[in-house]
């Protein structure tokens, strides 16, 4: 069975952007809610969360219309 390469660039693009999302909820959100976050857990959190947010986008503008 043959796939398309754009098939596969869109589900990765899709998984980015659900990544960035448990990312951001999970390091940043949880520990404001509950203990009072470090700046160590929102530095890391918040750029984790960009990289896959970027990466989503990036891969989201090879997609052919």
């Amino acid at each position: 069975m043959y796939m398309s390469l754009d098939k596969h660039r869109e589900s990765l693009v899709k998984y980015c952007y659900d990544t960035s999302k448990v990312v951001s909820a999970v390091t940043v959100l949880n520990p404001a809610m509950t203990k009072g976050p470090t700046f160590i857990e929102l530095f890391v959190g918040l750029v984790v969360t960009i990289l896959f947010l970027s990466l989503a986008i990036f891969l989201e503008k090879d997609i052919k219309p």
